[in-house]
């Protein structure tokens, strides 16, 4: 697995060393600046001059001193003493003082030659405004801290014009203040009051005669009763011709029925034959109801008895005689319904000849009341105008009585404002004076340090080639198998012994599923990371001390490292092995080099990959180990071809000469061709850090 740990102080230290010119020369730059500006740098002197505020309710920053008036602002004495301040570095009082020292004096640089003498001189319209920017620049009115003190200081090469300045500077203030509040407008403002009085009164005359005219006390209101009275004599109107027109309707209906009923009613009608104030059957009642009281009380020969039955037998004799004749009564009177009738119609026409009447008074009425309202809204429509009219003169009136009393105000301070500034110090001419160059000495030193630093860090950040193997490992994602100083490995050198036989132990103990790792194909990146000296080491720690026999394949074109290595030219083949033509490497005992593999069917890119892979199991056989080199996959696609055969591929690169970007399309490669990786190899390391520095580490 690949570290992925972050840098230590020793890989800084190790980029740094490694950007040394950039670094030198880019810190170079600003120091150079720092110096170049630390000698050329002038010695200014400085004037001085205090100025002291009196802070007192009459003073103010603006035009107004009270809150009479909206352009009248109450501010407190640290506004107030830092207005005064700007008053001192405003445009005015600078160009006063320009003209009154002139700026070739002040500032001989305007009339000089522009940039390094090669452009013309500025034209003289221009000089008096180039020294009063430059004057801003130079002049200082800073307020004091906690206090009503000003300090006014000004700096110049010229210790006797920085004096003159200061004093000039102060005097042009003073004299600008004086203008400031010297401003009386306060008969301009009294006119004006008097006149909006006068237009006051005129109006104020219109509205009472308005209001006279129309008979109106509170316009508004009248508007309302007289709204409201004629609503009501308009309701009234409605409720009498209603009540008309019913009457009208009652008073044809009495008539109509008036009309159809008869003078006479027929009162009753009897017919009987009983006689007035005739008692018989009253008394034969009586007599039949005594006899029922004796028949039952006495026998029937009681002599009353009889006598009651005798008197009972005479009555109803003279009754029935009595019943013979008929009597027929008729009676009529005077239809009652005929008086009651004329009586209501009577009242019908009285009232509807009054509500006649009452109707005609209404309407007359109505009609006045809705003339005195469109009297009354006409005289609204005046009076709303002259109202408004009226309101906003008044709010005018209002606005220049406060803002004159506020100006009689002003100008009654302004008056006094002279006496609110004191200058408690004169400026002297200063003994000694102040530079720059340490500072910018010191800023160069410093603007160094971090442009070096800067410099060094880009340097590295667009640095493409490896330096470290934990950088590869953090970009390529494989493990650093081993790492060779420039020159190493060498033979017979404890160090490079022991890390080639680390490396060697790392390949040989690969398993491949329950096997060995038989066959290695070995690729550098690019051209310049094909190492001899590694090779040799290799084949040498293997076959010599391990008593390996491999089998070494160089698929570049002419076998240049096999000749490296000590491969004579025109040497024959003197076995074959898979259709590989081989023969011994002289110096590396069970060393063989494969003769022309290019022309055999194993690394032909034309045969399938099933029959290669079949040819490279077949030298498995033969040999311990069979390593391949082959030539950097920018110069031909037979690398990819072997990595596909091959149980591991082993990537080669070259410290400070490798760049990133091909060493990860050589892994990408390699991969998508089907081949396993298993880590890298850098050589061409060097060390820098001196030593004195990296023991320390």
């Amino acid at each position: 697995m690949a570290s992925r740990g972050g840098y230590t102080v020793r890989d800084l230290l190790i980029f740094a060393f490694y950007s040394w010119r950039v670094i030198v020369i880019v810190g170079l730059i600003p120091l150079l600046i720092g110096v170049a500006a630390s000698l050329t740098a002038k010695k200014y002197y400085t004037a001085n001059g205090l100025i002291l505020v009196l802070v007192n309710r009459e003073h103010s920053g603006t035009e107004g001193v009270s809150d009479a008036g909206p352009s009248v602002l109450s501010i407190d004495g640290l506004k107030l003493v830092q207005s005064e301040a700007e008053i001192i570095v405003s445009d005015g009082v600078l160009a006063d003082v320009v003209r009154q020292m002139r700026p070739e004096v002040l500032y001989p640089a305007v009339a000089k030659r522009r940039l390094f003498g090669l452009l013309p001189p500025a034209d003289e319209n221009e000089w008096s405004q180039r020294a009063v920017e430059r004057l801003r620049d130079d002049l200082k009115a800073q307020v004091r801290e906690e206090s009503s003190v000003i300090g006014v200081s000004f700096r110049h090469v010229d210790p006797q014009l920085a004096a003159a300045v200061t004093s000039a500077v102060i005097k042009a203030y003073q004299e600008r203040r004086r203008k400031v509040f010297d401003v009386v407008r306060s008969p301009l403002l009294n006119e004006e009051v008097r006149r909006f009085a006068d237009d006051l009164q005129g109006i104020d005359a219109q509205i009472r005669a308005v209001k006279l005219k129309y008979g109106a006390i509170e316009i508004d209101q009248d508007i309302i009763l007289a709204v409201n009275q004629s609503d009501v004599l308009l309701q009234r109107t409605r409720q009498a011709q209603e009540r008309r027109a019913m009457v009208i309707e009652q008073v044809t209906a009495a008539r109509a029925k008036l009309a159809a009923e008869p003078l006479r009613l027929f009162d009753y009608g009897e017919q009987t034959n009983q006689i007035l104030n005739d008692e018989d059957r009253n008394l034969l009642t009586k007599l039949e109801l005594e006899l029922q009281g004796l028949k039952k009380l006495y026998a029937p020969d009681f002599p009353l008895r009889a006598q009651t039955e005798k008197r009972i037998a005479l009555l109803k004799e003279s009754i029935r005689e009595k019943a013979k004749p008929q009597y027929q009564i008729n009676r009529e009177v005077r239809n009652p319904t005929l008086d009651f009738m004329n009586s209501r119609l009577f009242e019908l026409e009285v009232e509807s000849d009054s509500l006649d009447d009452q109707i005609a008074e209404l309407e007359r009425l109505s009609k006045e009341a809705a003339s005195r309202v469109d009297e009354l809204r006409e005289a609204q429509f005046l009076l709303h105008e002259l109202e408004r009219t009226r309101k906003v003169m008044e709010d005018v009136y209002h606005q220049y009585a406060l803002r004159a009393e506020a100006v009689k105000m002003d100008e009654k301070a302004a008056a006094e404002q002279t006496n609110n500034v004191r200058v408690i110090e004169l400026p002297e001419v200063p003994v000694t004076g102040a530079t720059m160059a340490w500072s910018f000495l010191a800023a160069g030193l410093f603007g160094g340090i971090l442009a070096g630093i800067a410099g060094g860090f880009l340097a590295n950040i667009n640095r493409q080639v490896y330096l470290l193997p934990s950088e590869a490992e953090r970009q390529l994602g494989l493990s650093a198998l081993a790492s060779f100083m420039v020159g190493a490995p060498r033979p017979k050198h404890r160090a490079s012994d022991e890390e080639m036989g680390h490396l060697s132990s790392q390949i040989l103990d690969t398993l491949i599923g329950d096997r060995g790792l038989g066959s290695l194909h070995i690729l550098p990146v690019d051209r310049d990371a094909a190492d001899i000296a590694l090779l040799q080491g290799l084949l040498t720690e293997c076959a010599v001390q391990r008593s390996l026999s491999v089998l070494l394949v160089d698929l570049g074109d002419g076998q240049g490292i096999a000749r490296a290595l000590g491969l004579r030219p025109q040497t024959a083949a003197t076995r074959r092995t898979a259709d590989v033509g081989h023969a011994p490497l002289p110096g590396f005992g069970h060393v063989e080099v494969a003769i022309e593999p290019l022309s055999s069917p194993v690394f032909d890119l034309r045969v399938p990959l099933r029959q290669a892979v079949e040819g490279v199991a077949a030298l498995q056989q033969a040999f311990d180990l069979v390593v391949i080199v082959a030539p950097p996959l920018s110069a031909g696609h037979i690398g990819r071809r072997a990595s596909a055969i091959v149980d591991a591929t082993i990537l080669m690169l070259k410290a400070e000469s490798s760049r990133g970007p091909a060493a990860v399309w050589t892994r990408d490669a390699v991969l998508e061709a089907g081949g396993d990786i298993l880590g890298f190899i850098m050589t061409g390391r060097r060390f820098h850090i001196p030593s004195r520095i990296y023991k320390w580490l």
